[in-house]
């Protein structure tokens, strides 16, 4: 199994390896399915500032307020719906 690893730096810079998926994003809340499971990020002004799924890696910048592993469950799939939904109008 490949590695797994968060790196926070002052809350505003956040680097993540063994990423498979990004399920939903926007400013507020970004939803990421990594080889450990569903990893939700809360923050504000949050943007996606690298994504390379070939490699696995994410950078994100923003105000990071939490980071929490989830399981994948009914409100994770409505949020992805949501932020399909919300971008093809």
């Amino acid at each position: 199994m490949a590695e797994h690893s968060l790196m926070l730096i002052n809350r505003e810079h956040l680097e993540i390896s063994g990423v498979t998926n990004v399920n939903t994003f926007d400013e507020k809340e970004i939803i990421i399915e990594s080889r450990q499971g569903y990893l939700y990020i809360a923050g504000q002004n949050m943007h996606v500032s690298n994504l390379n799924l070939d490699e696995g890696k994410v950078s994100i910048d923003g105000s990071i307020t939490s980071i929490e592993y989830k399981t994948q469950s009914a409100d994770l799939k409505s949020r992805s719906k949501n932020i399909i939904q919300r971008l093809l109008k």
